[in-house]
């Protein structure tokens, strides 16, 4: 039996484990990225709340995009 839909019957979600760091680990990714934070690497960023640039997540707004 063939659905006719108007929308994807279905959702994207990416999902990846984060690493959580220690208080040391942080200061040394600050000391090495001479503490300016845009030059902090996006791996070593578990919320960035700096920055609008969607390293960290994709809104289902922007996954729409790349579907249409």
């Amino acid at each position: 039996m063939t659905i006719k839909t108007i929308i994807e019957p279905f959702k994207i979600k990416t999902i990846e484990p984060l690493r959580m760091t220690t208080r040391a680990e942080r200061q040394g990714v600050l000391k090495q990225a001479g503490y300016n934070l845009f030059g902090v690497r996006a791996e070593s960023v578990l919320i960035d709340l700096l920055t609008d640039s969607g390293t960290c997540a994709m809104s289902a707004r922007q996954w729409a995009g790349i579907v249409d």
